[in-house]
């Protein structure tokens, strides 16, 4: 039996941290280089893995962000509310997932922290895919360390050699295929449809091939 494991950022839902807007609630009045420093900081620092790790909470967070910057903590806050909201669903994918589920098993696994979860499964209906959710904030680790593959190995009772993993990041890629999946790199959101006819082909019994990544489509 072949297995599908996806990555959810850049995979189920497209992600791009430099245009996460503060929500209206948020009720701050921010310069275009302050929240350009204050979403560097908090998406491009150790403090964001750390936070989907689960080792970390929303307000630490913050508060670190805040130390590190000089920026006030109620910014981060409101960056870190708004976050779930500027995730936005891939539908090739989802329609692919949804019409591929019921015959072949597929799974989750993914960075993200337990408040981000919340949030996107509030807002989606996707879960229902994949027989097993293997997530970062559950299991303590991040991708690309080996524990939290091998989670989700346990986690749908399969073995690596069957099963493909998809992602956006190389050295997560890499990471699973030194444990013996098979990893396909989606370099960027467009090119999902090409992903799919690739994953469809395997399932049938082609070689697995890869994507050339494309310069300008990011």
């Amino acid at each position: 039996m072949k297995h599908l494991v996806f990555d959810l950022g850049n995979v189920l839902f497209a992600w791009d941290s430099s245009a996460v807007a503060l929500l209206p609630q948020a009720d701050l009045a921010v310069d275009a280089p302050t929240l350009r420093r204050a979403r560097q900081a908090l998406f491009e620092g150790g403090g964001w893995q750390a936070f989907d790790a689960g080792q970390l909470s929303a307000k630490a967070l913050a508060l670190r962000c805040a130390q590190e910057t000089g920026l006030p903590d109620r910014l981060y806050t409101a960056l870190i509310e708004a976050m779930p909201e500027s995730l936005e669903a891939m539908p090739p994918v989802l329609e692919f997932l949804s019409r591929i589920a019921p015959s072949t098993p597929c799974h989750l696994l993914s960075n993200i922290a337990g408040f981000t979860w919340e949030r996107v499964t509030a807002q989606h209906r996707f879960t229902h895919y994949f027989q097993s959710l293997t997530l970062s904030y559950r299991v303590g680790v991040n991708k690309p360390a080996p524990a939290l593959y091998e989670a989700c190995f346990r986690a749908g009772a399969f073995a690596p050699e069957h099963a493909v993993f998809i992602d956006d990041r190389l050295e997560n890629i890499q990471a699973g295929e030194a444990l013996g999946l098979k990893g396909l790199h989606l370099p960027y959101p467009a090119a999902a449809p090409a992903a799919l006819a690739r994953l469809e082909a395997w399932l049938e019994g082609t070689p697995l091939e890869q994507i050339s990544e494309t310069p300008g489509k990011r």
